[in-house]
């Protein structure tokens, strides 16, 4: 059902719809009649971002990403305020210096102020300058800033280029293209061609000034570099130079061979010691025995004396040469081995009676020959000790001399890699990467561009119908009046016993809208007539309620209560019936206006002893239209329980019931007033009338709930003023 009304509230709405549309499509057809012809002409650039023609010394995989990137920047360059100006600056020189300029200017133009401000000689000078230096005009100066408005003249400023021409990647490929529209074919061909030309200057200038100025800032950093490393080096020398060092890790190791040197001449020297002191005690035991008077027996000690003498000498060379000598050693372990092989055998050879004085001689050789090994002894441990604590020394010295290595080591690594930045940079200085080549040259083209005239008034015909449908769809979600029945049964709980469309009440009277008197017009005798079989159905339901007494009410005022009181009383006169309007509207008794009813409702009072159809009939003004008889009021702010007398007309309504067939109430708004609450009582059924234009209020609905308290006595509701576009909803 929404969807069918929505429909209908497009139809009702159809002819502002359509025509808006033609308005639409007319003023497009009115825009794009005076539109110039314009032709087209396009180049295309390779740029080698995805694919490289050069030879490649190793796999290089494309990234997608970065290569998107320099396309859009490559872009930007081409669209930038410096090459369109260059471009620009080179059209007005064109069009200054050529026999056949690309634009000519009007009249207008020619006598404006702009173009008498600029000495065109100069301009073209200038032009040039800017050129020759990509450099571009500036709006400070006042000559540059009469040329800017001279290039705007022309329509060669930027705004007015960019709008022309559009530079763009070719989806899926490694080319760009720049597209240029121009009223003359020969003109969008060299802007195209031209904009190319002054991307590359400019592309070309702004890499060679990058790489002068990497080559310059890597040329500083090497030469920074280079003191590092210098300074390191040097300091390296002058601590090897200061601490006797050519080569740490040599001198180290000869100082461990001697260590051990020198510890195996201590072990031969003490074993040396231990003999001669045993050969001392020897000597004292024997000693000890000649002094008691015992005859002591010896040995011829002549070998052995003679070898002990040559193991001291042999012992003191080895250890003047530093106990590096191999030979010596090894002569002094055999004179040693000997020595030992004549004192074992001293102890079972031939024996011979010594006298005490030789053994007192021998004691002293003895002795003295200890006393020469116990200084060996200590003499090797002490050069032991030093050899040792020198070890010690050259390890602090090694640890040193790798950190100091270790700088130097980096030093020389950052200046390398530093060396290698400043070789490429230099390369790209005198052989710049630059793979963009113009495979494509713009022509000027022989046909123009379609002026897409239909395409234009297609869519603003379409636009156009949409939007007004959208504004017209979204009004009526907007609305909240109850513009239809279905509309009001959505909103209200309320029986609706029937509708009833607008009728021109303006201009014909209810008696001519229900008689179709005097009624010419075809569309208002349709409309008239619609009113009428509508006010018939509403008929119906009076009649068929089985009800007599019946009070026309509303929530708020100007609902149609009184059009629709007497409408419906003239509807149930051409049944026949005889009918009694009373105005009980105290607030607003137009009802008794317009029907010229004599204001004596309030003044009626009569006891029930004298109640008669005459004293009734006496207050009674009888309507022109047989059947239809009225009681006017006078009105006030009152309601019926104040005004009235104890013995009112209200009181005796059964009475008239068998004078009358219907007998009609009007009420006051509930919203407002509480007569209908009182009127209520004295009725058989209250029909409520709402106009399709009221807009529910929650005052309404709180009134509403009023209909709903009566139960059986509420014959229903009546959506009055209904468009004929809504009744069907």
């Amino acid at each position: 059902m929404d969807i069918i009304y929505f429909i209908k509230a497009l139809l009702k709405k159809k002819w502002w719809i359509i025509i808006s549309t033609i308005i639409a499509v007319v003023a497009a057809l009115f825009f794009t009649l005076g539109k110039p012809r314009m032709y087209a002409s396009v180049t295309q650039i390779a740029t080698g971002f995805t694919i490289n023609d050069q030879i490649k010394l190793r796999d290089e995989n494309v990234n997608i990403f970065e290569a998107d990137v320099k396309f859009d920047n490559v872009i930007e360059i081409i669209n930038s305020p410096v090459v369109v100006g260059m471009l620009s600056y080179d059209l007005l020189i064109h069009d200054l210096t050529s026999n056949k300029p690309f634009v000519r200017l009007q009249e207008k133009d020619l006598n404006s102020d702009v173009y008498k401000a600029v000495d065109k000689q100069a301009a073209v000078e200038i032009l040039r300058s800017k050129l020759d230096s990509l450099q571009v005009l500036s709006s400070y100066n006042p000559v540059e800033r009469n040329i800017l408005a001279f290039l705007k003249l022309y329509k060669y400023d930027y705004e007015s280029i960019r709008k022309r021409m559009n530079a763009s990647r070719v989806q899926r490929t490694d080319y760009l293209e720049i597209v240029a529209t121009a009223e003359n074919p020969e003109q969008a061909a060299y802007t195209v061609n031209t904009a190319y030309r002054e991307f590359m200057r400019y592309y070309r200038s702004m890499r060679t000034e990058r790489s002068v100025e990497s080559v310059e800032s890597f040329d500083e950093l090497v030469r920074q570099k280079k003191a590092e490393l210098d300074k390191k080096v040097e300091a390296l020398r002058l601590y090897k130079s200061s601490e006797g060092l050519l080569n740490v890790e040599t001198a180290s190791g000869n100082e461990l061979d001697l260590i051990k040197q020198f510890e195996k001449g201590l072990s031969d020297e003490r074993a040396n010691y231990n003999t001669i002191n045993s050969s001392l005690q020897s000597v004292n035991q024997r000693l000890a025995a000649a002094s008691s008077g015992k005859t002591v027996y010896t040995n011829n000690n002549s070998e052995i004396i003679d070898l002990r003498r040559q193991i001291n000498d042999l012992n003191e060379e080895l250890t003047q040469k530093g106990s590096n000598d191999e030979a010596m050693r090894t002569k002094l372990a055999g004179l040693r081995a000997q020595l030992q092989k004549k004192l074992g055998a001293s102890s079972t050879g031939t024996q011979t009676a010594t006298t005490k004085d030789a053994l007192i001689q021998e004691k002293a050789n003895l002795e003295a020959q200890l006393n020469a090994s116990s200084l060996n002894i200590n003499a090797l441990q002490t050069q032991i000790s030093k050899l040792k604590g020198s070890v010690g020394s050259y390890a602090n010295k090694e640890a040193t001399v790798s950190g100091l290595q270790a700088e130097v080591d980096m030093a020389q690594e950052e200046y390398n890699k530093l060396k290698e930045k400043l070789n490429a940079a230099q390369d790209n200085r005198t052989t710049p990467d630059l793979n963009f080549k113009q495979i494509l040259k713009g022509q000027p083209a022989f046909k123009p561009e379609s002026s897409k005239r239909m395409i234009i008034m297609g869519m603003a015909g379409i636009s156009t119908f949409l939007l007004t449908s959208f504004i017209v769809l979204l009004m009526e979600f907007l609305d909240g009046s109850l513009k239809s029945p279905s509309v009001f049964e959505k909103h209200l709980d309320l029986r609706l016993i029937s509708s009833v469309n607008h009728a021109d009440l303006n201009k014909y009277s209810i008696l001519e809208v229900l008689q179709k008197t005097t009624i010419s017009d075809k569309h208002s005798k349709q409309r008239q007539n619609t009113f009428r079989e509508l006010l018939r159905k509403l008929r119906y339901e009076v009649e068929s309620s089985g009800k007599k007494i019946f009070l026309m009410t509303s929530t708020e005022a100007r609902q149609g209560k009184t059009t629709l009181t007497q409408a419906l009383a003239y509807s149930l006169s051409l049944s026949n019936k005889n009918v009694l309007v009373i105005d009980t509207n105290f607030c607003n008794n137009d009802l008794t206006v317009q029907m010229e009813a004599a204001p004596t409702l309030e003044t009626f009072s009569v006891p029930p002893s004298e109640l008669n159809i005459e004293k009734v009939k006496d207050i009674v003004t009888t309507y022109p239209v047989p059947g239809i008889e009225v009681i006017g009021c006078k009105g006030g702010d009152y309601t019926p329980s104040e005004i009235l007398p104890k013995n009112n007309l209200l009181n005796y309504l059964p009475f008239l019931k068998n004078y009358y067939d219907f007998i009609l109430l009007e009420g006051a708004p509930l919203n407002d007033y509480t007569d209908s609450k009182e009127l209520a009582q004295y009725v058989d059924g209250v029909i409520a009338v709402f106009s399709s234009k009221l807009a529910l209020t929650q005052v309404d609905r709180e009134s509403a709930q009023f209909f709903e308290t009566l139960g059986d006595k509420f014959v229903g509701a009546v959506l009055n003023n209904v468009q004929e576009e809504y009744l069907e909803l």
